[in-house]
């Protein structure tokens, strides 16, 4: 029990500094690390992945708002963008989360897996995300707004990933960007929990669970999480983000593997 609670802590401090350095969001770390837990705890895989995704979000809702603070305070946030790209990307997310609960866990773990390989591979792979030189504005919002918000939280993650991208390819400095796409984690975090709540009811899956919310997953790592999230903020203005983010590829292509597997 005690092993289980400090791993949970530490998951929880590596997500938040994930979120604020990359704005990726700590969802690719949480839903691999928490599955497992929930595996050795004796949950098959049919309870474990929907459970993990489900917590996985529910932390977001702590660390996101730790990273948005911070964010803000430094200048970082364009609320006019946030304005309308967050109601689509949590519609969005409300699809994600009655996804996750069709799918059977194994294949929720694959979608997973496929998903982070990619995500791992860009990582690997670009030499720098381009910014366009054109006006910041999140154009298309309506349309790849509920994209990203359903495919983040049907795996478990903030959107960062397909946010960040996005926008930079919108105008954006990458500085921008990643705030911008933390301040989104929310509204998706907030879709996909209320989905899951709504389509998964309140009634325990699992000792500790409400619903498919796992209890000491969804406080320590969340709590966690806000610690660690404005050390990543910080790191974020002062890291090569480049060669963070080809380490941390080469982990996502591990993790993806053992998912898929």
């Amino acid at each position: 029990m005690l092993f289980t609670l400090i791993s949970l802590l530490l998951i929880g401090l590596l997500a938040g500094v994930l979120a604020g350095l990359l704005g990726i969001g700590g969802g690719l770390v949480i839903v691999p690390a928490l599955s497992w837990i929930l595996l050795a705890q004796g949950a098959g895989p049919d309870l474990a992945v929907p459970m993990a995704v489900a917590t996985s979000l529910g932390t977001m809702l702590m660390t996101s708002a730790s990273a948005i603070w911070f964010h803000d305070r430094r200048g970082g946030v364009d609320w006019a963008c946030v304005g309308r790209l967050a109601p689509a990307v949590a519609v969005g997310a409300l699809a994600g989360a009655w996804l996750a609960l069709l799918l059977p866990g194994p294949w929720l773990a694959r979608v997973f897996g496929l998903i982070a390989a990619l995500i791992g591979l860009r990582m690997l792979l670009a030499t720098s995300t381009p910014v366009a030189e054109c006006q910041p504005w999140p154009r298309g919002w309506f349309l790849l707004g509920p994209l990203i918000g359903a495919v983040s939280a049907m795996i478990g993650i903030g959107g960062g990933s397909f946010n960040v991208p996005y926008l930079a390819r919108n105008g954006y400095s990458m500085v921008r960007a990643v705030a911008i796409a933390s301040t989104c984690g929310w509204p998706i975090a907030l879709g996909g929990v209320f989905g899951f709540l709504l389509l998964g009811g309140f009634s325990a899956q699992h000792s500790l669970s409400v619903g498919y919310f796992y209890g000491p997953g969804l406080v320590l790592i969340g709590l966690a999480g806000m610690v660690g999230a404005p050390a990543g903020v910080a790191l974020a203005h002062h890291l090569p983000q480049q060669r963070l983010k080809r380490v941390f590829g080469v982990v996502l292509m591990l993790v993806a593997a053992r998912m898929i597997w």
